[in-house]
């Protein structure tokens, strides 16, 4: 997907390669859109790739346009999660944060990717329920288990550790959370991170 500093200007490239439509495991591609409208031509978007915050303008043919209402807060200092529906809050938890020197990164992305079913998938289940791929990457780690660094919001098979800062840069919840925010929370979703 060929994406531009400006409406028809120059073609713009990333650090690991060209934008596609679709994620490596064949979903579509989901970008939040910073300035543009259904039937405008172009749009400007914050892209889910490297290095984080990445924009730049896209034709918008094809584009599946939506509105989120929905948006997740993720508090680093007191690691909590929560999810909202506008102003109402739908459920919240502690979470399982980055350790000192792998952390969370404080950033605002969105979620791209719903991954179900994954502890049923790989008898190991670490990983818990939902995998939610959000926008952004670790910004310590160059890659992680062969991929990109990816950050996600996932389950947890060690829900009895939640409150403390054990992970690579992953936000992990109990599953019966994540699972309602997987259910509950479109494409889309604005995450939050904070301190």
């Amino acid at each position: 997907m060929p994406v531009y500093d400006a409406p028809g200007g120059n073609r713009l490239s990333f650090r690991d390669g060209e934008v596609w439509s679709y994620t490596y495991r064949g979903n579509r591609l989901v970008a939040r859109v910073l300035q543009g409208s259904e039937g405008d031509e172009w749009a400007q978007v914050e892209l889910p790739v490297r290095p984080n915050g990445s924009r730049g303008w896209v034709r918008t043919e094809g584009f599946n346009w939506s509105t989120v209402r929905h948006h997740i807060l993720v508090d680093l200092s007191d690691r909590l999660v929560a999810l909202f529906n506008g102003n109402e809050l739908v459920t919240y938890t502690r979470a399982i944060v980055g350790r000192p020197n792998t952390p969370t990164p404080t950033l605002r992305g969105f979620v791209v990717e719903k991954l179900p079913n994954h502890s049923r998938q790989y008898a190991g289940g670490a990983l818990g329920d939902w995998i939610l791929m959000l926008s952004f990457f670790s910004e310590v780690l160059a890659d992680f288990s062969g991929g990109l660094p990816r950050i996600a919001l996932h389950g947890t098979h060690i829900p009895q550790r939640v409150g403390e800062a054990l992970s690579n840069g992953c936000i992990r919840i109990p599953n019966s959370i994540i699972d309602v925010i997987a259910r509950t929370a479109p494409l889309g979703t604005v995450v939050n991170i904070t301190v």
